[in-house]
């Protein structure tokens, strides 16, 4: 391989690997005024920081008090209730006379 072809190698490869390069890890930055992490990615994102068990990685939201189990469990009751309704309402409108 000649000078010329190997250095055309090299930019490809230095070219190719610029799109992995865009997807660098985002970084944890805490808040100084809650203490609340959130998540920054290079492209200018934040998102909030979630603890392993769901919760959010703020210092005064404790450990295992389960806000997205119970958020679940209500997001869940109120669709079984809406669910119920539109079958109340099907019943109601295919029983008209």
């Amino acid at each position: 391989m000649n000078r010329s072809a190997h250095g055309c190698a090299i930019v490809l490869l230095v070219l190719l690997a610029c799109p992995a390069a865009a997807l660098d890890q985002p970084v944890v930055w805490r808040d100084e005024d809650t203490g609340c992490a959130y998540l920054l990615t290079p492209q200018g994102g934040i998102a909030p920081r979630h603890r392993r068990d769901g919760t959010l990685d703020c210092p005064d939201v404790a450990a295992g008090t389960g806000i997205v189990e119970s958020m679940g469990r209500d997001i869940a009751r109120g669709l079984d209730a809406l669910q119920r309704e539109v079958e109340r309402l099907r019943e109601r409108y295919n029983n008209r006379p």
